[in-house]
């Protein structure tokens, strides 16, 4: 039963403001995209709640009614407010479920496993064919370790909707867990079917080959992104591996030699672009470049530490050591886990020099 909170004056009219006034405001925006006449469609024998919209919209004439009313909205007080108003999943006609699985979404992201899989259960008590709270459940559950369950929702979402492209990437994800590689491969090319430019895709497929010893068709995966992201320096980097485990050292250099006409744009180029030009000898470049973002990013940890060896290459010592140091003592852990790349691009004698033990 609603309580009431206040009674405002407006144009000399009284309106009631109760506890139910927040949760109706929440109901237009959460299954109704903000729109009062399909919420008075479904809801006009609800004489409560049709009370409270007169209410409401006579407020917006003055004020405007947003996620600040609600928020933050807990879905259990909101389930138990629409049982209390006598409020069940069949009055809903006119709903859209995008509202819902946004809020799924926000609880899933805060680790409320259990909430999320309640509104998932709502969505799907309002509309059994929603295909979006199949793919939603099926991803929670193989976040969640559960990927022979959740392989089951992925699959009846993909049923219902099979341009449902977010349903293929988590299908792909849990057959890969399950080490199922020709099958993760399957559900990813589906997902490029349907989303072409979906660049990460296309390093997930050139991962699952590598875990069944196709290099080749891992090499051809990736010059098919390069189609349409030309200077994807991770592409090329990793490109120019395969070619040359291939034993095609023409063409890794060629990609070797694009990379080296690219500028990082991204964190993940950084390390790739690096690479590359400190092999080849671009030591002053390389410092030009990450001294920048350095300059503008000075917590940018991997930067500092690659900027050590065209500094060691440069005789420039002092500088290769202070930023040892500091790492060393700040972030030895990161330190720890980068160290190979000193170990790959200096030698011994200037490892020593700078204090590499």
């Amino acid at each position: 039963m609603a309580e009431h909170i206040i009674t405002l004056v407006l144009s000399g009219e009284r309106l009631d403001v109760t506890t139910s006034t927040p949760f109706v405001v929440a109901l237009r925006d959460l299954l109704y995209e903000g729109d009062w006449e399909l919420l008075k469609e479904d809801m006009k024998k609800k004489e409560n709640i049709m009370k409270e919209v007169q209410t409401c919209e006579k407020l917006e004439k003055v004020v405007h009614l947003d996620e600040t009313v609600y928020e933050p909205l807990i879905f259990p007080e909101f389930q138990e407010w629409l049982r209390e108003e006598n409020i069940s999943p069949k009055d809903f006609k006119n709903v859209s479920l995008k509202g819902l699985y946004d809020l799924a979404l926000e609880y899933a992201d805060r680790n409320f496993y259990d909430t999320a899989h309640d509104i998932i259960k709502f969505m799907l008590d309002i509309d059994e064919n929603y295909a979006p709270a199949y793919e939603l459940k099926g991803s929670l559950l193989v976040e969640q370790g559960k990927i022979e369950e959740g392989i089951k929702y992925l699959d009846k979402a993909v049923e219902i909707d099979p341009w449902l492209v977010q349903a293929y990437a988590s299908l792909g994800e849990a057959h890969y867990n399950l080490g199922d590689y020709e099958k993760a491969i399957h559900y990813w090319e589906r997902e490029l079917e349907y989303n072409p430019n979906d660049k990460i895709t296309y390093f997930m497929i050139t991962e699952a080959y590598h875990e069944i010893n196709r290099k080749d068709l891992a090499a051809k995966t990736l010059e098919r992104l390069l189609k349409i992201d030309p200077d994807n320096i991770p592409a090329l980097y990793q490109l120019s591996q395969l070619y040359r485990d291939l034993g095609n050292e023409e063409k890794a250099k060629e990609m070797e030699e694009k990379i080296m006409n690219c500028k990082p744009k991204y964190p993940t180029e950084l390390e790739p672009w690096a690479r590359v030009m400190l092999k080849h000898g671009r030591y002053k470049e390389v410092v030009e470049e990450l001294e920048k973002i350095v300059e503008s990013s000075p917590l940018n940890t991997l930067a500092r530490l690659l900027l050590v060896v065209p500094y060691v290459k440069l005789g420039q010592i002092d500088k290769a050591r202070e930023i040892l140091e500091d790492i060393g003592q700040n972030n030895f852990w990161y330190y720890y886990g980068k160290k190979e790349v000193l170990d790959e691009l200096l030698t011994e004698e200037e490892k020593r020099a700078c204090g590499i033990s």
